[in-house]
């Protein structure tokens, strides 16, 4: 397996004959010095390419020991021809066609599994290089800060002139939230995501440290077992994961790198204002996480008030569990003694306060006379043991008093109390970062956000209003008549409804979800919980609906109801819709108990599916600029919360550029986004990594709300020129996609949507309802099958189109290095058409059974291409695709004809599959499970699924 680098990486060395050899002692000895000089080899220089090598031997070294040497010969003939292939070789092409043809289902799998797991090998070793890039460039520049980070923030807004007046007006303002979603991007299993994190720790402690021979061959070892293991296991759920299991996932995250990780970035921010603001005061709790799984019950059925109420229970279980094992194990080191510091008054009061002492704090008590701190630490830790045997759930779900057995102000006040007792040298290390993970974690490790369809809402609305002899049409009303009516029952006396209200399970459901809402309040406190979302809201109405449901079920004070504008025509009414509420007395009520704040959120992904990339991009833009310009008028907070995914169709790219190309005013100290699926594991497994990236956001939103730099107009030939653009791209993707006969054939068959729909990502549907019509189908499947399928449609199509009907080069290239907004766009696309290869997506289109239609919608695909790729080049003066990023340029060509077997193969097992007079038959089951680790490999090789 390690001749994946041979050519490409200037090294080889393979130890296929490991196995032969291993049974004969003197040769056991010889093969032992001979790993630990590779070792050595290895550690005395790991660059990437040494990284790739030792892991490349020994994934080689796994397949030797577990697999026949059939399968590595077939392997090794496979990437030769791919590579070839890709060198221009014709003949190539045909053998490597031949090669796949060939192949039985056992041998396609194992082929599949050594392609895909070369590239999760190849992913780590990537991301530990980047890592010791990192560590490199810090010591480099040391004692200055590092580029893109907080640091490097502050010194920025120190030399364009931040007075430490303004300094300190926008860290008070400052609110940057992170929402972990469930979404269904994330092919891997959590298991091998565990394993990829442990085999990143072994590698790093490998590599980073000075061992003795004996400890770098159990370190490799350890490597091997892992490896190992990696193989053996399935690279598909067997069962399609509950909500619950999300849940776990994302508190996986939470547990192992977000705890330790968020209080880094505050003693970041906190160290630059000691050198450059010293004056300025840090905020408390500017940098914090929310949740969506197990909250979003958009389209998903399966999200139950009673898998809400379980999920609250399980993210304060986790907080309750860390901060007991936190502060247990700083009461055993914080064995100050009471004779040489004596504890202040407040203190000895507090622990008086708190006799009798439960028995084991008591003993403690007697054991360690003189430690007053260790004392009071244990007894904190304590009563968060007897906290987490509340069981919260039932409590949540139950109608009787009750009282959460602690609160975070228990755990803060003698805290605080004990930080003020001891010496700045002590306080500084450990209990500053005790106190950090409870202001940003509290009691509830993070807010879990609610998010349901308007026509869920609606439909509730309308039951219950019915059932009041109210209304009997309040579906069918116009908006503005809807208003009018719910306006007036805000005003109205609360009605006596039923202890369940609603006939229709839904409707009942709906409303023991505000109910539980309530409850949570009530009990646990406010925090808990994040916003209400509304998903595709079309007007005024939507919002005071869902006001009402809070309203009669006494949960609406000081609630966030926000609104999610997804399509095109959502965006562009967006603005109108917000002026109508601000203008509404009794939204503005409403709004005075949310201190006259309101968070907009926008979604990229429905956009761009509705509209195209462009259409999409510009929409965005100009809906963030107006729904600004409206707040501002009414003076109320802002907080523009992103539906950002991993691809570039679905709003991704680099997080820093992504910030700082958005509309002047529109972040202003605040900003919230989603970390979707897979961006999660790829951004979040490892410490380093997601303080970079973190520190990348934090350091754009304090730049994009520089108080003292001035805010540059755009032209308004620009905006001419995007406006008319943006409305030919609209035309053209509306064209193939909505209007062109026979399209929704040719995309099912040209890609392997079903076999997407039908893995084991997420416990959500694949589809509102059960249509596969693009209106109706969600827009990952929708991105993640044009990906596979290497045609990368939404992250580019139209475009081209669009920069050649404005006809003017000198205009565009203005503002391509004028406007930030129109560069990132640009710069994007690169990406996109990079990973895109119309080459192997013309093997797809083969799968097409109406040649004519499958010809005919090709050609224009490839046309649009080509006419997008070179116009992209001429703007940019790029002469390839990512000039301007050689490193991922060359990481993409490099993996390339590594990715194209997994392609081949994936159209030989569709065509194989759809074949089958049985597509449930035990047959398509085993080709279905190499079709899955096909997309778990492609995926990865193009580190981006939808």
């Amino acid at each position: 397996m390690h001749s994946f680098l041979k050519n490409d990486l200037g090294c080889g060395h393979f130890h296929y004959t490991i196995r032969l050899i291993f049974s004969e002692p003197f040769c056991r000895i010889l093969l032992i010095m001979s790993v630990q000089s590779e070792i050595f080899r290895y550690t005395s220089s790991m660059d990437l390419s040494a990284a790739i090598h030792l892991l490349g031997d020994i994934l080689g070294e796994v397949i030797g020991e577990l697999e026949s040497p059939q399968l590595f010969n077939t392997e090794e003939r496979i990437r030769a021809a791919a590579k070839e292939r890709r060198g221009g070789n014709a003949e190539a092409a045909k053998q490597l066609e031949a090669e796949i043809e060939a192949l039985d289902i056992k041998t396609a799998r194992g082929v599949s599994a050594a392609f895909t797991t070369y590239f999760d090998l190849v992913n780590l070793a990537e991301e530990y290089y980047r890592i010791e890039q990192l560590r490199e460039r810090e010591s480099i520049r040391s004692p200055n800060p590092l580029e893109e980070s907080v640091g490097d923030a502050i010194v920025s807004l120190k030399e364009e002139g931040t007075s430490p007046e303004q300094m300190q007006a926008l860290l008070d303002k400052l609110s940057i939230e992170l929402v972990l979603t469930a979404h269904p991007t994330e092919s891997r299993r959590r298991t091998v995501i565990s394993k990829l994190q442990r085999l990143a720790r072994l590698l790093d402690y490998l590599s980073g440290y000075r061992l003795p021979p004996r400890e770098q061959e159990k370190t490799r070892s350890g490597i091997h077992a892992e490896i190992v293991g990696l193989w053996l296991t399935d690279r598909d759920r067997t069962a399609r994961p509950a909500v619950t299991d999300e849940v776990r996932t994302g508190l996986h995250f939470v547990d192992t790198v977000f705890w330790d990780t968020l209080p880094a970035l505050y003693s970041d921010l906190e160290y630059a204002l000691v050198y450059y603001y010293p004056e300025v005061k840090p905020p408390l709790n500017w940098l914090r996480l929310a949740s969506w799984m197990g909250g979003d019950r958009d389209g998903n059925p399966n999200v139950t008030h009673e898998v809400t109420a379980e999920t609250l229970r399980l993210h304060r279980g986790l907080a309750v569990e860390r901060h007991r094992r936190t502060l247990q194990d700083l009461a055993r080191r914080l064995s100050v003694s009471g004779n040489r510091l004596p504890p202040s008054p407040e203190l000895i009061d507090w622990i008086e306060t708190r006799r009798p002492l439960p028995r084991h704090v008591a003993y403690i008590e007697e054991r360690y006379a003189a430690e007053p701190y260790r004392l009071i630490l244990s007894l904190l830790a304590a009563d968060l043991e007897d906290a987490s045997r509340d069981e919260m759930t039932t409590r949540l779900l139950e109608r009787t008093p009750h009282e959460a057995r602690i609160k975070l102000e228990d755990l803060l006040n003698p805290i605080d109390l004990i930080a003020k007792s001891l010496p700045a040298s002590l306080t500084q290390d450990e209990i500053q970062k005790v106190l950090h993970q409870l202001h940003i974690f509290g009691l509830h490790a993070l807010r879990l956000d609610i998010r349901e369809d308007s026509a869920r809402y609606n439909a509730a609305l309308a039951e219950t209003l019915r059932a009041l002899d109210i209304a009997s049409n309040f579906e069918e009303m116009s908006p503005d008549e809807r208003l009018s009516l719910l306006t007036k029952l805000l005003t109205d006396s609360l009605p006596d409804l039923s202890t369940h209200p609603g006939v229709t399970p839904a409707t009942a459901e709906t409303w023991a979800l505000f109910q539980l809402i309530a409850r949570v309040r009530e009990v646990y406190g406010t925090e808990l919980l994040g916003p209400v979302v509304i998903s595709m809201c079309r007007s005024a109405a939507d919002v005071l609906g869902v006001l009402l449901l809070a309203r009669w079920t006494g949960c609406d004070d000081g609630l966030q109801i926000v609104p999610l504008f997804e399509t095109i025509e959502d965006l562009q009414a967006a603005p109108s819709i917000m002026e109508n509420l601000f203008s509404l007395p009794i939204y503005r009520e409403h709004l005075i108990t949310c201190r006259d704040a309101q968070m907009v959120m926008i979604g990229y992904s429905d956009s761009n599916k509705d509209g195209g990339y462009v259409m999409a991009n510009w929409s965005l833009y100009q809906g963030q600029e107006n729904i600004t310009k409206v707040a501002q008028k009414h003076k109320i907070t802002l907080t523009i919360f992103h539906g950002r995914g991993g691809t570039t169709a679905r709003g991704g790219g680099p997080a820093n550029r992504a910030i700082r190309a958005q509309p002047a005013g529109s972040i202003n100290g605040r900003f919230r986004l989603t970390e979707q699926g897979e961006t999660i594991a790829a951004r979040y497994s490892n410490p380093e990594l997601a303080h970079r990236h973190l520190e990348q956001i934090v350091h754009a939103v304090l730049l994009a709300s520089s108080p003292a730099k001035a805010k540059a107009e755009i032209p308004a030939a620009w905006r001419k020129a995007m406006g008319a653009m943006s409305a030919t791209a609209h035309k053209i993707y509306r064209g193939l996609i909505y209007e062109t006969p026979g399209f929704i054939e040719f995309w099912q068959t040209a890609t392997p949507l079903d076999e997407i729909k039908r893995m084991h990502i997420g416990s959500r549907p694949a589809a509102r309802g059960q249509s596969s019509e693009v209106a109706k189908i969600r827009a990952i499947p929708w991105v993640f099958s044009w990906m596979q399928s290497r045609f990368n449609l939404p992250g580019w199509f139209s475009l081209g189109s669009a920069l050649a009907s404005a006809k003017d080069d000198a205009l565009l290239h203005e503002m391509y290095y004028g406007w930030p907004f129109f560069k990132t766009m640009l710069d994007n696309t690169e990406m996109s058409l990079l990973k895109a290869d119309m080459d192997i997506a013309s093997l797809y289109v083969e799968l097409v059974p109406d040649k004519k239609l499958a010809n005919e919608l090709f050609d224009s695909i490839r046309t649009e291409y080509d006419r997008t790729r070179g116009a992209v080049l001429s703007i940019s003066g790029h002469t390839n695709l990512l000039d301007a990023e050689p490193i991922t340029q060359n990481a993409v060509q490099l993996r390339n004809p590594y990715v194209d077997p997994l392609n081949y193969i994936q159209v030989e097992m569709l065509r194989r599959i759809r074949a089958l007079p049985d597509p449930e038959s035990a047959e398509a089951e085993s080709i279905r499970e190499v079709i899955g680790i096909t997309i778990n490999g492609i995926a990865a090789g193009l580190r981006n699924t939808g």
